[in-house]
């Protein structure tokens, strides 16, 4: 089981991590921003909304909401009103990891996906996916970078750790 200290200290690491990808992101030029890739979610502007998205649904979701759809990438014209919105989300996740104990970890989370479907897992499952969501999806972004020659730092928990020494 794992306790809340330590999700705490993995969003922690999803929070540093995906701003390593928002910095990279700033030697792009805006057309190499919405070019799309050829793979997961087309260009590097969709892939950062849609990774955005993920953790504001899922956290909508923990708190017991469930929207039926992500967030528009229109809404999101730019690197920095994404780094703005996930700025305010961060923020919302580490209130709600203060507010949870090794008990409500355990506790059912009943959700419906953006069709409707519903499902029930508990709390601690769904925190360690978004946060794994986040690393798969900075792989894909590793990958687009380097397509571009763009430059990015590395992200592994160990580069993480280290830096918190």
């Amino acid at each position: 089981m794992l306790t809340p200290a330590y999700l705490t200290q993995l969003y922690d690491y999803n929070r540093w991590a995906n701003e390593k990808y928002l910095a990279a992101a700033e030697a792009l030029t805006p057309a190499d921003f919405l070019r799309p890739q050829g793979h997961s979610w087309g260009s590097v502007h969709s892939l950062l909304v849609h990774m955005l998205a993920a953790e504001w649904i899922w956290l909508r979701r923990l708190r017991g909401n469930s929207p039926s759809a992500l967030l528009d990438p229109q809404d999101f014209p730019t690197l920095a009103s994404i780094r703005t919105r996930w700025g305010s989300l961060h923020a919302e996740f580490a209130a709600y990891l203060h507010e949870q104990s090794a008990d409500s970890l355990l506790q059912p989370v009943a959700y419906a996906n953006t069709r409707g479907k519903p499902f029930t897992l508990e709390a601690w499952k769904i925190l360690v996916h978004v946060a794994n969501h986040g690393t798969h999806h900075r792989g894909e972004l590793a990958a687009m970078y380097a397509l571009m020659n763009v430059p990015h730092e590395e992200d592994d928990w160990l580069f993480y750790f280290l830096q918190q020494v």
